[in-house]
């Protein structure tokens, strides 16, 4: 059998996908599943054992794009795709460019969900329509049910799944502090400001958990200097001896870090969403995130929200320059006694 799943999203939508990607495995031993998805989001599936092929296409970011990298990598995903026949191919994001490589598969059974009614015509294109109202279910649920629902309704999926190289000796060589379950990772940033905390309250955090529960803290963040000059200013009131590896680590290692970490702090972004896909007890702050669709899927997990009004009809008309005023209701002691109650039940 053959499967081709169409994700045109940024990378933790991409990390999401995989429990659909493991159920199908199951399944479906010796399946031959494809995956097409943002260049650049490779990376976050990348070794998993269960996918025969990475179609990589333009990148989720209009401003890295390059015209003949764009070209090159929509030549090949054509020569791939159209030299298929696949048996089972599904549009799992909501874009045009999803419905062309779905249609242009000529699969028997092609997928899509429409919820809540705004493909029109371009249902045409497809077999099989999933009605599942994914509006407020995990984004998990949304991937899971579409393709599920065309092979066998019913079913239930699994944790999310991230495959790091078994390097450990050059691992342990570079990484000489990470002794199983004597550190945490704590990811302080986004790529969206509106999502961050204050950094003086990260600060304190990390003195709790350094003097409160003997924990190395390990401060990640992206390689872009925004992030990196933001946790310097966390690092500013950090106790002694936290780390920063801050734009150092590839996604890889930072999958293997937070497989011997005691547990990941942070804000809602890929990092929260790798550290449950290593089943790292997690605690994780939302202001205007929908907790709802993105919390940690099927982890040790505690959440500390800030309230929001405008997240349930996501009509946000705050600065989105700096941290939301819901990110700034959050306290200190709320976040340290998250972290309490998350290291006693783990």
């Amino acid at each position: 059998m053959k499967v081709l799943l169409i994700k045109l999203n940024h990378l933790g939508d991409t990390l999401l996908l995989t429990p659909t990607i493991e159920w199908l495995a199951v399944r479906f031993p010796g399946a031959q599943i494809d995956v097409m998805v943002r260049a650049g989001c490779e990376a976050v599936l990348r070794g998993h054992p269960s996918i025969h092929r990475l179609i990589p296409v333009a990148r989720p970011e209009k401003q890295r794009r390059r015209w003949t990298e764009g070209v090159g990598e929509f030549l090949r995903a054509l020569r791939w795709v159209a030299g298929r026949r696949y048996d089972y191919a599904f549009a799992l994001s909501e874009s045009d460019r999803a419905f062309f490589w779905a249609r242009l598969s000529r699969a028997s059974v092609r997928g899509v969900n429409d919820a809540y009614g705004t493909l029109g015509w371009k249902r045409r294109l497809f077999t099989q329509v999933s009605d599942f109202a994914w509006g407020r279910e995990h984004q998990v649920l949304k991937d899971f049910r579409t393709v599920t629902g065309a092979i066998e309704p019913g079913a239930q999926p699994g944790p999310m799944r991230f495959y790091p190289p078994v390097v450990t000796a050059e691992m342990e060589r570079k990484f000489p502090f990470a002794l199983p379950g004597r550190f945490a990772v704590v990811h302080t940033t986004s790529r969206w400001a509106f999502k961050q905390w204050m950094p003086e309250r990260w600060a304190a955090v990390l003195r709790g958990v350094r003097e409160r529960h003997g924990l190395l803290p390990v401060l990640t963040a992206g390689p872009a200097c925004g992030e990196r000059a933001y946790v310097d200013q966390v690092l500013a009131g950090a106790p002694a001896g936290t780390l920063n590896l801050a734009g150092q680590t590839s996604l890889a290692e930072l999958g293997w870090l937070l497989g011997r970490a005691r547990l990941f702090l942070g804000v809602d972004t890929v990092a929260m969403h790798l550290a449950a896909a290593m089943q790292t007890p997690t605690l994780a702050l939302f202001g205007p995130s929908s907790e709802w669709s993105w919390y940690p899927w099927q982890c040790p997990h505690e959440l500390v929200l800030g309230e929001c009004s405008c997240k349930v009809t996501r009509q946000f008309v705050c600065d989105k320059s700096r941290p939301y005023p819901c990110m700034e209701k959050i306290t200190e002691t709320a976040v340290l006694t998250a972290l309490a109650r998350l290291l006693e039940k783990t």
